[in-house]
């Protein structure tokens, strides 16, 4: 069974139009031969990222998997393939329908509401355990607040967030 998908590639400058449809191709073939048919390619220039942003409708639930164990795998394996076509300064990052930006806007509210539980209840705040992407949306979404500070605790795969007011 085939499944339709589209592809979007968006890369830094130093990648040319003819290294993009490499990489487009390789993506596609990739996909193909997980039975995901590719229609369409579209491509952009942001320093200092490649984004492959993959439309695959219904489908998509099964590129993201659980809670986007999936996607991580599929990134990775996009990443082997595509590490000697990019230069080594370029971080490779694959889409599924979005999941990564909605699962971006859910962490960042997740560490406000934290936070304002944090400074409300002079207290710290332990986040649930997520992986180390997620955890470093969450530092970096809090690292400019001079009233908090965020550390990581524990051991993967149960490392978590701890959100605590520097007045503690």
């Amino acid at each position: 069974m085939n499944y339709p998908v589209a592809i979007t590639t968006t890369s830094t400058p130093v990648l040319g139009e003819a290294e993009l449809l490499l990489i487009a191709e390789h993506v596609r073939h990739l996909l193909k031969s997980m039975s995901f048919e590719t229609v369409s390619i579209r491509s952009q220039h942001l320093p200092p990222h490649l984004y492959i942003h993959i439309e695959a409708g219904e489908n998509g639930k099964l590129l993201i998997g659980t809670h986007g164990a999936h996607l991580a795998a599929l990134q990775h394996i996009v990443r082997t393939l595509l590490r000697a076509t990019v230069p080594p300064t370029t971080r490779i990052i694959v889409d599924v329908n979005g999941y990564r930006a909605r699962r971006e806007q859910d962490l960042l509210a997740m560490a406000e509401a934290a936070a304002a539980r944090a400074l409300s209840e002079s207290h710290p705040v332990t986040l649930p355990p997520m992986n180390s992407a997620d955890r470093r949306v969450i530092h970096t979404a809090l690292a400019g607040r001079e009233d908090l500070a965020t550390t990581s605790t524990g051991v993967e795969p149960k490392r978590s967030v701890v959100i605590r007011p520097t007045s503690l």
